[in-house]
């Protein structure tokens, strides 16, 4: 008996572990098949694409509409950078005329103080500060303080306080020009500024959803080049299969044609003699007429046995009987053997049996005559022979006649 050996714990270990990595790397890739199965892309409809498009549409007249606001208001703009230039020039003009008054100012001032002294030395003031002040009110004030002036030193100091206040003016005027500037300024900037914010914000609007319209469209695009490649492909194996059908089909009609020719060939030769089969009109006379042209583009289709008028026709073998009386072989009887073979009688004058009789060999079952198509012409027998029996096809019964007659 072998005794199991002991598997070292080293290789056990590492057959382990090339167990684990070949599972790990089974179920990767297997995952990774799965992952690279290829995804079916999700089907898109044409009003999808419409809609999608047409919201974008929106979007972007709703920008066009933004940025013309936005051309209206820099319009504007540019009108009110003619009043602010306007305005600069009046600031400009003012600054001119107040450094001006400034200087002239400062030089009626030096003037008044030379006559402040003069008005010192002459008047006995006790002081210069009262007609020196900082402000022309200080210098009216100090005016009260003398008794007497010249009237050149009174005008001067008035042409002081006159300058003083045209001073004063400009500087005013000054300040509100500046607060012009400054208003038309933030006006440009809350209404440009503002506008072109909105027309950027519609833009982003508007390409967000003009790129899902692309998108759709190129997604429709592709999926309708799908459909008519699917379409061609389905065309085509359609007309392969037509034309593999039709070429069964003529494959089928030129066999059934051949085949045609050979059966008729067949059954232009006849059966053959028949062992046991009785003449069904001894002592008539009769020739190979099978295929010979007939009235309405027929051919013939039995042999014509001629005899005298009521001649007895006899059964050719045992069998049933069916009456039968049409317009083209007038009186007949139908002789359904035992053999399955069946027999054909026309242009009888009369019939000698009855619907459904049984018969037997040589047994008398009509007579001879020219009923049907055959009325005025020599009376004779139309006999059919069809091997396989009634509404199968006839056989040249001329080579069996002659042998049984």
């Amino acid at each position: 008996m072998d005794v199991p050996q002991r598997v070292p714990a080293g290789v056990l270990l590492i057959a382990i572990l090339i167990g684990m990595l070949l599972t790990a790397g089974g179920a990767a890739l297997s995952l990774a098949q799965e992952e690279e199965a290829p995804q079916d892309p999700p089907h898109i409809e044409k009003q999808q694409v419409d809609e999608a498009c047409a919201v974008s549409r929106v979007h972007l007249a709703v920008y066009e509409d933004a940025v013309e606001a936005f051309n209206d208001a820099n319009a504007e703009w540019y009108l009110v950078l003619e009043d602010i230039e306007i305005a600069k020039g009046r600031r400009d003009v003012a600054l001119s005329l107040a450094t001006r008054k400034a200087e002239e100012v400062e030089e009626l001032r030096s003037e008044l103080e030379r006559t402040a002294i003069q008005l010192y030395m002459q008047q006995g003031v006790l002081s210069l500060a009262p007609l020196l002040g900082d402000t022309p009110a200080d210098v009216i004030v100090g005016t009260h303080y003398l008794d007497t002036g010249t009237e050149t030193q009174l005008a001067e100091i008035n042409n002081y306080l006159s300058s003083q206040r045209d001073l004063d003016r400009h500087q005013q005027e000054i300040g509100a020009l500046e607060v012009d500037l400054a208003e038309l300024e933030q006006q440009r900037k809350e209404s440009v500024d503002s506008l072109a914010l909105t027309a950027r914000d519609q833009y982003g609007a508007y390409a967000q959803l003009d790129e899902q319209c692309q998108e759709l469209v190129k997604q429709w695009e592709a999926q309708e080049a799908r459909r008519r490649a699917e379409e061609a492909r389905r065309r085509a194996e359609e007309a392969r299969l037509q034309a593999i059908a039709a070429a069964a089909e003529a494959r089928r009609r030129e066999q059934a044609r051949l085949q045609a020719i050979a059966r008729a060939s067949r059954q232009g030769e006849g059966v053959g003699p028949i062992p046991g089969l009785v003449c069904p009109f001894p002592g008539s006379a009769f020739v190979d007429s099978w295929g010979d042209p007939r009235s309405g583009g027929r051919t013939h289709r039995g042999v014509d046995m001629f005899g005298p008028y009521g001649g007895a026709l006899y059964a050719v073998a045992s069998g049933t009987v069916t009456i039968v009386n049409s317009g083209l072989g007038g009186r007949g009887i139908w002789l359904h053997s035992d053999t399955g073979v069946g027999y054909y009688y026309a242009h009888l004058s009369d019939w000698a049996v009855s619907e459904g009789d049984r018969v037997s060999p040589g047994q008398v079952v009509a007579y001879n005559g020219d009923s049907g198509n055959a009325e005025g012409g020599p009376p004779h027998l139309h006999l059919q022979l069809h091997p396989s029996g009634r509404g199968t096809p006839a056989y040249n019964p001329y080579p069996t006649m002659r042998a049984a007659c």
